[in-house]
């Protein structure tokens, strides 16, 4: 829930135009891709870490999401 915030305050910080602080917020707000299963599954090494990991991270997108994407407009 974090990276949002730091997305916002670096982009800030570093001058960055709207359009591109309005593209880097709501990256930040994401989960973690699933692709990071797929490689664990593939090379079968922490399948169920992973996909904890990946879950965990998908609750708090689902709340950071909507909030970035709504500010950003």
């Amino acid at each position: 829930m974090a990276m949002p915030a730091v997305a916002f305050v670096l982009a800030k910080l570093l001058g960055l135009p709207p359009v591109a602080a309005g593209v880097i917020e709501p990256f930040a707000a994401m989960s973690t891709g699933a692709n990071t299963y797929i490689f664990a599954a593939q090379y079968k090494r922490l399948v169920n870490p992973v996909s904890g990991a990946v879950a965990l991270g998908t609750l708090p997108a689902a709340v950071t999401l909507p909030v970035v994407v709504m500010r950003v407009r």
